[in-house]
């Protein structure tokens, strides 16, 4: 937004304007997301459009492929992708969802009966936790919050609109929580069937992916009786800041146009200063004050070198950009590329973004080091005996001319 940076979204929890591409037991998962920036948030600058992507935990990230979507729609409407985190396949197809007044449901509760409506209406940091959480970071007792969506059109399409941020599971918690005989129970949503008996309709609905995050869930054609409540159920701590319906079955023409970087490069930046307005969490960054220094440590191991990577972002090929806490890639996009609004149009950006990471959790594969590289194809992290990391002469030369600059002990810059 003209010469200043805010921080517009985290990805997952740990890289602002940009990818916290796993955590704990998502060690090393490939990441391949959509996320979402109004047209307020990004704005051209002398014919360029520009995103700062910054590594700001304690974690290796492998950022393989970015390019931004422009996605040009009427005013009254606004769009939203088919985005959110699940636990495993199948995984949501890109999709955009047109959006026309959206409202909250007639009624929440929790499922101690409690009224939980005034606290999922709008997005203030306010949210229900009244659930039992279990001595395991990121576990909670199974729990479910009830929505009735009142008088919803059922001819159209029912599309849940939900803001949330997600206390994750690490490594050590996954493990202690197995030998307690505890498990993970990612959401699952269900609804009143002809019996008046809640019914599970979609096993797994997914979840946001790390700080506030709006996730998209599809009811149409879900419900099996007249009643229009919903129910989440989980043992995830997950934190429901606002959660609308719309039942508009809003349409109209989109065009989407597609800009590859137009130029990337990687340098040291540092920390931006986390915060809490109200003191609550989940904490937020300040992009204006910059730590130089963090408390934690990086992997060793051989980072890319600072300079342009732009080569390295156009495709997912497993040549990634690999960074430590506290690197930051400014990737740019050419906003001459992109064609003239009509009028009574807006435009809402996707930034879409393919990689890996890897934390440093003591219980996770691999914690210390960056290698072994990930890559697309692997089955398994380690990597099965049989299984390697790409050695084509193309893939040798990247780590050879870009990889070159080394971490030789894991402690702070």
């Amino acid at each position: 937004n003209g010469s200043e940076y805010s921080f517009v979204t985290d990805f997952l929890g740990g890289s602002a304007i940009g990818y916290r591409l796993g955590s704990g037991s998502f060690n090393y998962p490939d990441t391949d997301e959509y996320v979402r920036i109004t047209g307020e948030q990004l704005r051209e600058q002398d014919g360029r459009l520009s995103l700062r992507l910054n590594n700001q935990l304690e974690e290796v990230i492998y950022f393989d492929a970015a390019r931004l979507l422009a996605i040009d729609h009427p005013q009254p409407i606004e769009v939203y992708p088919n985005e959110r985190l699940m636990p495993g396949p199948p995984y949501p197809e890109f999709r955009i969802y047109p959006v026309s007044g959206p409202r909250a449901p007639a009624a929440a509760r929790d499922d101690r009966g409690e009224d939980i409506l005034p606290l999922i209406r709008a997005v203030d940091r306010q949210y229900p936790e009244g659930f039992d959480k279990l001595p395991f970071k990121g576990y909670a007792r199974e729990h479910a919050i009830e929505l009735d969506l009142g008088k919803i059109e059922r001819r159209g399409r029912v599309l849940l609109l939900l803001t949330a941020w997600i206390d994750y599971a690490d490594s050590t918690s996954n493990l202690a929580a197995s030998q307690a005989g505890e498990k993970l129970t990612p959401p699952f949503l269900q609804v009143i069937n002809s019996r008046g008996e809640w019914q599970t309709v979609i096993p797994q609905m997914g979840f946001p992916a790390g700080l506030p995050k709006t996730m998209t869930v599809d009811l149409t054609g879900k419900f099996l009786s007249g009643d229009s409540r919903v129910r989440i159920v989980t043992s995830m701590r997950i934190y429901w800041d606002q959660i609308l319906v719309d039942d508009s079955n809003a349409s109209g023409p989109t065009r989407i146009t597609t800009l590859m970087p137009a130029s990337a490069v990687l340098r040291w930046r540092g920390f931006p200063r986390e915060y809490s307005p109200d003191g609550r969490k989940p904490l937020i960054y300040d992009y204006r004050i910059i730590d130089p220094i963090a408390p934690w440590k990086a992997h060793r191991g051989n980072y890319t070198r600072f300079g342009d990577v732009r080569e390295l972002l156009l495709t997912a090929d497993d040549r990634y950009v690999i960074t430590r806490n506290g690197d930051e890639i400014q990737v740019d996009f050419d906003a001459r590329a992109l064609p003239v609004l009509p009028r009574g149009w807006k435009r809402t950006w996707l930034l879409h973004a393919d990689g890996f990471g890897k934390d440093m959790d003591l219980n996770s594969a691999r914690p210390e080091t960056i290698g072994e590289l990930p890559f697309h194809g692997m089955k398994s992290y380690p990597h099965d005996p049989r299984d390697r990391y790409p050695s084509t002469p193309r893939h040798l030369r990247y780590l050879d001319s870009y990889n070159t600059r080394t971490v030789r002990r894991s402690e702070g810059r």
